[in-house]
């Protein structure tokens, strides 16, 4: 009987690679390629979310006034909630121009909704949007540039750290991103599909601000909810390498987790919208189909992956407990594969750490001390999301909860 409960958790595993294999077939390559280019120099907005980061802002404007393409600063637009913020007197203090929040809903989608309604009249050509913790590379937009030329309708750039070195916790959550760069982001670019907008650091035509009449993504994970709306209308979109931009990640792994549960959360909730109007629209068209294809089965193959082991898992502590009952000379035989497949596991991951590391090569702002460190702790950092999914399935009412940023500068 008990031997029968663990062949169960093949029936997951079997699914998660038979969708697997469907991506393969169907999800290889797009043709999201821009077919008009752009010839007029485009007018452009920065758009801010920064409410009480008075710590961060100012280096942000700072690399924006250092930007080899000259930026009018009166179009920097820094959005605070209250005028005693003093991020507004160092906004003013460079040229920026503030807006405030007219309501109390703490989630950036809402905030760059009401500061895009207040400034639609100005009809800009690209509007790009960041946090108050980010800090520029002086060539960034002069590289984000050519996308808006060649057509593109959104461009993501390059994130990089500005404390990864701080700690392995830092260095852990900036792998994160780089992983979605190198094997998300750099691959569907390589075939002409859709990118996946992560964070900030990245432009949309003004165009489509202008149809929307402001900015219609207001879910825990608004960029993920942007990218899905994009594959959706067929929006072509870019990942450029070369444009890099700074961020501060979490210190502690308190932060970690209440950052990781928002966006689990709104990974879901945003799919919950779009899945079911993908799929129909691609009945109705062709067009851009593999690009829906990946994103339809998204994360399933690893939810299902995971669903399997954690059975086998549970079923065999149940073996254990029965063994330390009834024949305790038998606990080790069940506990050892218990133990040898976290190993197994915690070695692929291991693996997929190095070949992260690898490919950034010297591009992420970490130290070789720090990349060998985080070699060894990423693995467990990933195995971090299992408790916290599972904490989410109890516990469904995540809020948005700022994290205190205080890196003021690149290490």
């Amino acid at each position: 009987m008990i031997y029968a409960l663990e062949l169960l958790s093949i029936i997951p595993i079997l699914g998660g690679l038979i969708l697997y294999l469907i991506l393969i077939i169907f999800g290889a390559k797009s043709k999201n390629v821009p077919t008009k280019k752009e010839t007029k120099k485009p007018t452009i907005a920065f758009l801010i979310p920064a409410r009480n980061e008075s710590k961060v802002i100012e280096r942000l404007l700072q690399s924006i006034q250092e930007q080899t393409v000259p930026i009018k600063m009166k179009d920097v637009y820094v959005i605070i909630e209250d005028k005693e913020d003093p991020t507004k007197k160092i906004t003013e203090k460079y040229g920026g121009t503030v807006l405030y929040r007219t309501t109390n809903i703490h989630r950036k989608g809402y905030a760059l909704d009401e500061a895009v309604k207040q400034i639609l009249p100005q009809h800009y050509d690209l509007y790009f949007i960041f946090d108050a913790d980010n800090i520029l590379d002086s060539h960034y937009v002069e590289k984000m540039l050519p996308s808006y030329y060649e057509g593109y309708d959104i461009a993501l750039g390059y994130r990089n750290c500005k404390n990864g070195n701080a700690n392995v916790i830092a260095a852990a959550s900036t792998l994160i991103f780089s992983i979605i760069n190198t094997l998300l982001n750099k691959k569907r670019k390589k075939n002409h599909k859709n990118v996946t907008i992560s964070g900030t650091g990245f432009f949309i035509k003004g165009k489509y601000i202008d149809q929307w009449q402001g900015y219609p993504f207001h879910t825990l994970t608004e960029d993920y909810e942007l990218s899905l709306y994009a594959m959706k209308h067929n929006l072509k979109t870019d990942y450029v390498e070369n444009a890099i931009y700074y961020d501060e990640q979490p210190t502690t792994y308190k932060q970690t987790v209440i950052q990781r549960k928002r966006w689990v959360r709104g990974y879901f909730e945003a799919r919950a919208i779009y899945i079911r109007q993908l799929l129909q629209s691609m009945k109705e068209n062709k067009v851009n189909r593999a690009s829906k294809w990946s994103e339809v089965i998204g994360i399933i193959p690893i939810i299902l992956l995971l669903l399997g082991i954690g059975w086998y898992l549970f079923v065999r502590g149940i073996e254990v407990l029965i063994a330390l009952l009834i024949q305790p000379s038998l606990v080790w035989d069940y506990l050892s594969m218990i133990i040898y497949l976290f190993l197994f596991v915690y070695f692929v991951l291991l693996l997929v750490t190095l070949w992260a590391l690898f490919q950034e090569k010297d591009k992420l702002n970490l130290s070789w001390k720090m990349k060998l460190k985080v070699l060894f702790y990423h693995p467990i950092f990933l195995l971090g999301y299992i408790p916290i999914a599972i904490s989410l399935l109890f516990h469904q009412d995540v809020t948005w909860e700022p994290i205190e940023h205080k890196q003021i500068n690149i290490e």
